[in-house]
């Protein structure tokens, strides 16, 4: 898993001007990564929002049409996909050059079926070229499943500039948190209770919005596969 922001980045957000100790260091980088990971699992985005540098194997059931959903990606080494559901053989589609030069049995896209985006990362969309040799994705039938992909899994190669502002929030938030003995809450004791509250298990509500506002959260079942 990628972490969304640096130490450094951190510094510089909470204004930390003296130098932190090895442990202080430490202890900061594992506070990004499980701000990343919630974010991750907030935004609905198992493969989080950096791609893998290395290509990955994944088996899908195969939608019996000409096109199929896939998770998002950011390029498509190879796909592979069984004559029949009870194969257990995987025949190698041929890959293409570039996206639509035709040349292959398959190209990738984004949006919608109706609407495909074709010059666009993340690729969500499996498609056959009507110039290659098949024409739709062997069906997977009971959990079976018929089509391997290899490729580059997550949503792009570099932090998005709002995904890497909303980790820096949160870790600067908790960080001050922490500062303030985990009070969200201060005052005067003559104003009467003062209450406190742990709520670093959750992203704060502004840190929420801006991932709500930027579309960023994925709906609860999008895509299919």
């Amino acid at each position: 898993m990628t972490s969304y922001a640096t130490v450094d980045e951190l510094q510089v957000r909470t204004n930390m001007v003296a130098v932190l100790t090895a442990a202080k260091e430490t202890e900061y980088e594992e506070i990004i990564a499980a701000i990343s990971n919630k974010i991750d699992r907030f935004c609905r985005r198992p493969d989080g929002f950096v791609a893998t540098a290395a290509d990955e194997t994944r088996y899908f059931q195969g939608s019996g049409k000409r096109w199929m959903r896939i998770p998002e990606c950011t390029s498509i080494t190879t796909v592979s996909v069984k004559d029949a559901y009870l194969d257990t053989a995987y025949v190698a589609w041929e890959t293409p050059t570039t996206v639509l030069a035709g040349d292959g049995d398959w190209f990738p896209s984004a949006g919608s079926v109706d609407r495909p985006i074709y010059n666009r990362t993340p690729y969500t969309l499996l498609q056959i070229d009507q110039n290659g040799d098949y024409s739709y994705f062997t069906k997977g039938i009971l959990g079976m499943v018929t089509v391997k992909i290899v490729a580059k899994w997550g949503y792009a190669t570099i932090v998005p500039p709002d995904i890497q502002e909303a980790c820096l929030a949160q870790a600067a938030i908790l960080i001050k948190r922490f500062e303030a003995a985990m009070s969200t809450v201060t005052g005067d004791a003559n104003l009467g209770t003062i209450v406190t509250s742990v709520r670093a298990a959750s992203l704060e509500k502004d840190v929420r919005n801006m991932l709500v506002d930027s579309n960023w959260v994925l709906p609860l079942y999008a895509g299919g596969y």
